[in-house]
């Protein structure tokens, strides 16, 4: 059982590590495409920031609690 509880968490955790580093390509791909154009992107970008965020609080705890196990 705790075997297979450090192994789901460890998946949470490279799913979680994943996202974040999607989201934070899409941003960046985001704001260089619409570099030049004077177009506001903030209804866009801030959602994604929120995802990011949120998925790194997931990696830091599933990180704290594969280690306590």
């Amino acid at each position: 059982m705790n075997e297979e509880s450090t192994a789901f968490l460890g998946f949470v955790k490279c799913a979680s590590i994943t996202v974040t580093v999607l989201m934070v390509a899409g941003i960046v791909t985001l704001m260089v495409i619409s570099r030049g154009k004077g177009e506001d992107i903030t209804g866009i970008v801030a959602p994604a920031l929120l995802i990011t965020l949120v998925a790194g609080v997931i990696s830091i705890i599933t990180t704290v609690l594969q280690r306590r196990l």
